[in-house]
């Protein structure tokens, strides 16, 4: 899940580094009202990014408390722009033996497809990208499968990119992400379309010539 409202990724900035905390403890260090601190967690809540307790302690009714999920802590640490960035440079620029490099390349691309590549059922062509769409989707990848102009065959578009920065230094790496989703989907695709040229979204189609019948082995 991506914190896109400010005032609910400062209140889980305040659970993650003070909780567990009750709602007027956050309601008070904010200077927000109760109410408006029960709204925001039951957006926070509701995605599992807070998890609620409670809290036992003296005489009368039990508090509920917050914190944040593993989950949310996991989200929030991850910044692997850099490494990737490293570590491809190392491998596409200093490993010399260009065999070598082929056979990285293709190891990365068998291992990103096997993270989707059971999830892909059936035969029929469109039905598959729908599939890969939602498993984007669900990575917090925002893609869709939408009707190609003029001929109507189905496109995978993908209006987000997860590997941007990587992609600024070397377009290889969309060469990458195609080879990856020929290997899930089991058809040669082309990138009609890519953001890297301005454009509002990477498009992938079935390869000219190449009619979307059954899948099979790329």
């Amino acid at each position: 899940m991506t914190i896109t409202d400010s005032s609910d990724r400062s209140l889980l900035d305040l659970i993650r580094r003070h909780g567990p905390l009750t709602v007027a403890a956050m309601a008070e260090r904010l200077g927000v009202t109760p109410t408006a601190v029960r709204n925001r967690l039951t957006r926070l809540v509701g995605s599992g990014m807070v998890e609620r307790g409670i809290e036992h302690g003296g005489r009368g009714r039990p508090k509920h408390t917050y914190r944040a999920s593993v989950e949310a802590h996991k989200r929030l640490g991850q910044n692997y722009a850099d490494l990737a960035v490293v570590l491809w440079g190392e491998m596409m620029q200093t490993v010399e033996d260009r065999k070598l490099r082929r056979v990285l390349f293709n190891r990365i691309t068998d291992r990103l497809a096997e993270l989707y590549r059971a999830q892909v059922t059936g035969d029929e062509w469109e039905g598959r990208l729908v599939q890969l769409g939602s498993l984007l989707n669900g990575r917090g990848i925002e893609a869709e499968v939408t009707r190609g102009d003029g001929d109507m065959t189905p496109v995978l578009k993908q209006h987000s990119c997860p590997y941007y920065e990587l992609a600024e230094v070397d377009r290889a790496v969309c060469t990458m992400e195609r080879k990856m989703f020929e290997k899930i989907l089991g058809r040669g695709l082309r990138l009609s379309h890519c953001r890297l040229d301005g454009h509002r979204s990477c498009d992938f189609e079935a390869r000219p010539g190449v009619a979307p019948g059954p899948a099979k082995a790329v």
